[in-house]
């Protein structure tokens, strides 16, 4: 289902840094920990930006687009300010799911209605799709996928984690940059 969700994005992301390699090539980026990332993303008009902020600064590069100074003091800001050329959209309406799959991609029983629910998402129109590569205090992304999927009722966002114990969780949830800044950060929820 991931294939289907971030096909066109991983072709457009090819040859693209990511986050780790971005930790010491952006201007200033002095490497004390903090956020760095990469958004790429496809739409009318493809763009990327890359993005970090130590605690002390930040910096934003991208297609035309540069900004740095003093910490915004939080990664929603961060993601905010990296964000700039993203299209205004409301979040879908709902609540969303996650689904849960063992070692085998066998999901957890009860949850093929919800597969279902996915499925019809999935079948409408595109508008969007930004694929995330971020690390956190030099850590490499907990997350196999995090993007933001446009579609004509509003907003997604998606993630997958990596396998731990050879299980792993889809979310596929209402998209806001607060929403995104907590998986950043680590706080996802337990529940859709």
């Amino acid at each position: 289902m991931t294939t289907k969700i971030l096909k066109p994005v991983r072709a457009a992301a090819t040859g693209s840094p990511t986050a780790a390699d971005l930790m010491e090539s952006l201007d200033g980026f002095a490497g004390s920990g903090g956020v760095c990332g990469v958004a790429v993303a496809m739409s009318d008009e493809p763009w990327t930006s890359a993005f970090y902020d130590d605690r002390t600064g930040f910096a934003v590069a991208g297609d035309g687009l540069r900004l740095s100074g003093p910490s915004p003091g939080g990664v929603a800001e961060l993601l905010r300010l990296a964000l700039t050329r993203l299209p205004p959209l409301p979040p879908v309406p709902g609540e969303g799911l996650y689904l849960d799959a063992d070692e085998r991609g066998v999901l957890e029983s009860e949850q093929e209605c919800l597969v279902l629910d996915l499925v019809d998402d999935l079948r409408r129109a595109r508008r969007g799709t930004v694929q995330f590569d971020i690390a956190v205090d030099g850590s490499p992304s907990r997350w196999e996928v995090l993007a933001f999927v446009d579609d004509d009722r509003g907003r997604h966002l998606a993630a997958l984690s990596r396998p731990r114990g050879g299980h792993r969780r889809l979310w596929w949830l209402p998209g806001t940059v607060a929403r995104l800044a907590e998986f950043v950060e680590g706080r996802v929820p337990e529940h859709a």
